[in-house]
């Protein structure tokens, strides 16, 4: 496999276009879902953008499966077209960053070297904002155990991956596959788990509610492996 080429942040300010661009389409993704999805369109940051530097890095390993991710997204959905087009363009300006829970305890053995996020909203994030928004990245095979969170959250997958949701099915080992474009919703507190596959899986993450506590793993997910 081949290293991910290293390239320097972009030191100019994050264009307004782009982001408005990216936070619009999301909003266009979760018109039509569920009563859930609602509060969490509301408070996607609108223009004119409270300015971050955003906290991370430039470099992750896991980044060598970013273009990857970004081409084959509007080939699997064309629907996500627009949002790959937006994340391509706001790509120098991403910081990256690894649950530091997960850096003191890694989950499994080579976790780390796969595993990374972009905060682009939110504490972190490039913008200020009442909800956490990003995108999180798993290099191919990643299996991302049972965890949970006191926010609620949804995700986008980029690309095709598999999900766990709720105790009986990681109790079980069950997995449910999710198509890129899919809007998953995880209630406050709800466990659950992902994995890629053959390829690398990208999928857009939306925080709301407690944006302070970090994820943690369950002891029993901890324990599990794919």
């Amino acid at each position: 496999m081949s290293e991910p080429q290293r390239t320097e942040p972009s030191a100019g300010p994050v264009p307004d276009a782009l982001l408005a661009r990216l936070f619009g389409e999301i909003g266009r993704l979760l018109v039509g879902e569920a009563d859930f999805a609602r509060p969490f369109m509301a408070a996607l940051p609108q223009e004119p953008f409270r300015r971050q530097p955003g906290d991370g890095e430039a470099f992750l390993p896991v980044l060598r499966d970013w273009p990857d991710c970004l081409a084959r997204a509007p080939e699997e959905q064309p629907a996500l077209a627009s949002v790959t087009d937006a994340l391509s363009g706001l790509s120098p300006f991403l910081r990256w960053r690894q649950n530091p829970n997960y850096r003191v305890s890694p989950p499994n053995s080579g976790f780390l070297d796969g595993y990374g996020y972009s905060e682009i909203a939110g504490p972190y994030g490039l913008v200020e904002g009442g909800i956490r928004c990003g995108v999180l990245l798993l290099g191919p095979h990643i299996f991302y155990p049972a965890h949970r969170h006191p926010a609620e959250e949804i995700y986008i997958p980029l690309n095709l991956g598999a999900w766990q949701r709720g105790e009986a099915e990681i109790v079980a080992g069950g997995w449910t596959d999710r198509p890129a474009g899919a809007v998953i919703h995880h209630p406050p507190g709800v466990p659950h788990a992902m994995r890629a596959g053959e390829r690398a899986l990208a999928a857009l993450y939306l925080w709301r509610g407690d944006l302070a506590t970090e994820a943690r793993l369950d002891a029993a997910g901890a324990a599990m492996r794919s």
